[in-house]
């Protein structure tokens, strides 16, 4: 069964509108560590890079898997099997000695994550409680059409930080006075988007001049078919453990294990740990910074389930089975 009919079946471009209206989440290749399981991505399948330049492509929509975040409902954003256009994640970046990203157990699912529990545990600085929180990260398909090379390349991968897509997606597709949204990733009737991005550099680089362009054709079944469930190529449940040990490199890193007005006395902290290897405390992709929230009140994701659109519809969803 091709993209078209499986969309049909979801209930269609209705389906699609839905997740539109509900927005994203408010309060991120080669040997470096990666929050994805490349070895699941499929063959030829490339991971898309946003160099300096411009840039015009179309966001391709997929069908949600089983591991979609939840909304602060502790629901999924999209139950499995309807269609999404983006994976919207919470991210930990730089931990530990080989500054491991890992998707937050706490944030995307509600469930423990020792980054967090340190955090809320202990009062840090502006500084120490950027370089801790997590990041808010994307996931889209992408049909680049920067040149013929890129466009035979057909779907490609591209992560990157809120700040520089998706907020800026959500402010030229709102429509006026309360009418939703548009549907810009709607194969048949949405629309390619453009923007050019200024800078090179981790540190000074701006993305702007986002818009939405009217398509020459509908996407073709092709391209559309050559999706797959973005959540099932990304380790949506790292593992307590090796987060919260990879956590104390990055601890001592920062000089908060035996501060007293932090973590407490060496004797009584649970996070202390000898053995402990210093780190390089770099960044995490070409935006580390831009998408941080301003402590000291963390922005929690939006509740999705509101009534959006004109039709003022509320969408329901299930609890997902654990």
């Amino acid at each position: 069964m091709g993209f078209r009919d499986r969309m049909a079946k979801s209930g269609g471009s209705k389906s699609l509108g839905k997740r539109h209206n509900q927005g994203t989440k408010s309060t991120g290749g080669g040997r470096f560590p990666t929050i994805f399981n490349k070895d699941k991505v499929p063959e030829g399948v490339e991971f898309w890079k946003c160099k300096e330049g411009e840039h015009i492509v179309d966001i391709i929509p997929f069908e949600a898997g089983p591991d979609m975040p939840f909304d602060e409902r502790l629901q999924p954003v999209t139950e499995e099997g309807n269609l999404d256009y983006v994976l919207d994640l919470f991210v930990h970046t730089n931990v530990g000695e080989m500054l491991k990203p890992y998707v937050c157990p706490h944030e995307n699912f509600g469930e423990p994550c020792p980054i967090c529990e340190f955090m809320k545990a202990n009062k840090l600085d502006k500084d120490d409680w950027k370089n801790l929180v997590a990041k808010h990260r994307v996931v889209y398909f992408l049909w680049v059409h920067d040149n013929r090379e890129e466009e035979r390349k057909g779907i490609q991968i591209h992560e990157a930080s809120h700040f520089f897509m998706e907020a800026n997606i959500e402010a030229i597709a709102k429509l006026p006075k309360g009418g939703g949204f548009v549907k810009f990733s709607d194969p048949d009737s949405g629309r390619s988007l453009a923007w050019t991005r200024k800078g090179a550099s981790m540190t000074n680089t701006t993305h702007l001049g986002h818009r939405l362009v009217e398509r020459d054709s509908p996407i073709p079944n092709k391209i559309l078919d050559l999706t797959f469930p973005l959540d099932s190529i990304v380790n949506m449940h790292p593992d307590y453990a090796e987060i919260e040990k990879e956590f104390r490199g990055t601890l001592k890193k920062m000089k908060l294990l035996d501060e007293p007005d932090g973590p407490g006395d060496a004797e009584d902290n649970p996070w202390a740990d000898d053995e402990s290897t210093d780190i390089d405390d770099s960044g995490f992709g070409d935006d580390k910074e831009e998408d941080t929230p301003t402590p000291p009140k963390r922005k929690r994701p939006a509740d999705r389930t509101k009534p959006s659109g004109s039709d003022g519809t509320t969408v329901k969803r299930k609890r997902r089975k654990r």
